[in-house]
Formats: C-alpha cells, sequence, structure tokens
C-alpha cells in the first residue's frame, strides 16, 4: 500500500515540476530569443536504496517516478525584420556572447541590440556585446553594416568582429540568458536587421499544461484514496 502512495507523490511531484517548466515556456512566447524547455520521467524500482532499470522486475521493490532530462530545445525560432541595423539574429548553431558591468560572461540568442553613451554595442540590459577576442565592441560613426561573419563595419572602415561562440554544457538563467562552457567559434551566421523570436509553440504547450495537471489531479486522487483505505485498515485492526 505504502508503495503505491510514494509512487503517487513522486509522480505529483514531477507533474508540478512539469507544469512550472511548460507555464515558463508559455510566459515567454514573446521573448526574443527565447528557447523552450521540456524533462521526461520514468517509473524507476528501488532495491536496497539502488535505483534500478525499469525493465527489471524485483519481488519487493519499492519504486518511483524520477526526474531523469531536462532538456533545451535549440531548434531555430521564427525570424523578424525590425530594420533597425543593430537588431540581430543567428541562423544556425551558436550564442551571441555579453559581458556585465561585473566582468560575468553568459550567452544569448537575443540580437536586440543598441549603443551605450560611450558608443559600446550593449543589450537593453546595459550588458556588453563582445568580439572573437573577447572584447567590447565601440562603434563611432553613423553607417553600420553587419555581415553574415560577424564583421561590423562603420562607414565602411572595418572595425569588429562579432563573436557568435560555441557553446556547451547549457543552462538556462532567465529568459534568453544561457550560462555555458565556450568552445569557441560556432557556425552560425549573423543577420542583421532582424530578431529571432521565441520557439515556443503556445498550441503545444497548452496541451502540456492539460495534460500535466490531468495527471496531477490523477496522483492526488490516488494519494487521497491510499489515505482512506489506510484510515479503514488503522480502524479495522484497532476493533479487532
Amino acid at each position: 500500500m505504502y508503495k503505491g502512495i510514494y509512487v503517487a507523490m513522486t509522480g505529483a511531484v514531477l507533474r508540478s515540476r512539469e507544469l512550472d517548466i511548460v507555464s515558463n515556456n508559455l510566459a515567454n512566447v514573446n521573448t526574443t530569443g527565447f528557447k523552450r524547455s521540456s524533462f521526461a520521467s520514468r517509473l524507476y524500482p528501488i532495491l536496497e536504496g539502488k535505483v534500478e532499470r525499469q525493465d527489471v522486475a524485483y519481488e519487493n521493490a519499492r519504486a518511483m517516478a524520477t526526474f531523469t532530462n531536462y532538456k533545451i530545445d535549440h531548434s531555430q525560432g521564427s525570424f523578424k525584420t525590425t530594420g533597425n541595423p543593430l537588431d540581430l539574429a543567428i541562423f544556425g548553431e551558436g550564442f551571441f556572447t555579453i559581458e556585465d558591468a561585473k566582468g560575468q560572461r553568459f550567452f544569448t540568442r537575443n540580437g536586440s541590440f543598441t549603443l551605450n553613451k560611450d558608443g559600446y554595442l550593449v543589450t537593453h540590459n546595459g550588458a556588453y556585446v563582445l568580439n572573437r577576442a573577447n572584447q567590447r565592441i565601440n562603434i563611432q560613426g553613423t553607417e553600420i553594416n553587419i555581415s553574415p561573419e560577424g564583421n561590423v563595419f562603420v562607414d565602411n572602415n572595418l572595425v569588429s568582429q562579432i563573436k557568435v561562440a560555441k557553446v556547451s554544457n547549457i543552462e538556462h538563467v532567465a529568459d534568453s540568458l544561457f550560462a555555458g562552457s565556450d568552445e569557441g567559434i560556432a557556425k552560425g551566421e549573423v543577420v542583421q536587421n532582424t530578431l529571432e523570436m521565441s520557439n515556443v509553440n503556445p498550441i503545444r504547450e497548452m496541451v502540456g499544461i492539460i495534460t500535466a495537471l490531468k495527471q496531477y489531479e490523477t496522483s492526488q486522487k490516488v494519494i487521497q484514496s491510499f489515505d482512506d483505505l489506510a484510515k479503514r485498515t488503522a480502524t479495522d485492526i484497532g476493533r479487532t
């Protein structure tokens, strides 16, 4: 009986986690450069404190539903043409490298950039966009053209090259911001006057929310059923 309660409880916890992830995806459907997240879960038997494979049967094993795979979906988002020369998108793999005021580096696909008062290329939160030498990019001039390779031309003069980084061990920090290990230059191309939109499909996420809610409610009902059974059993034992 308690085995069943344990499975139902872990299942409810996982469905709650799934609801958090799907809800966050849906909340960022209009966030530039956002990448949706997902996770998978499986039912595992546990024997003597060790998690064993799902396809192995044990006579006295407990069981649990467990979080097995958190995944960031890096599929390409749709492009939106803006006509702003400082709006950049990446076609293919890679991330823009940015650096905050404390010198911490992050990665993003949100190429909605601007110039600060000193002429540095920055995000709208003030983080500096870095070039291939991991240096800040200063732009002094009027006509700005950026090639697919990231070369920055100001008044027809090459001044820098925007870095499109290949990143491993990627972790979601917030919205369109990621942390990870810089593995050099990626093969992605820079597209000027364009922004990459979120790759979230709102219909898919709504279906995910409905499914997760139903599964969560089912787990709660199972827990309640086992709880009622335990109370009746205790009452019956007390009468004997």
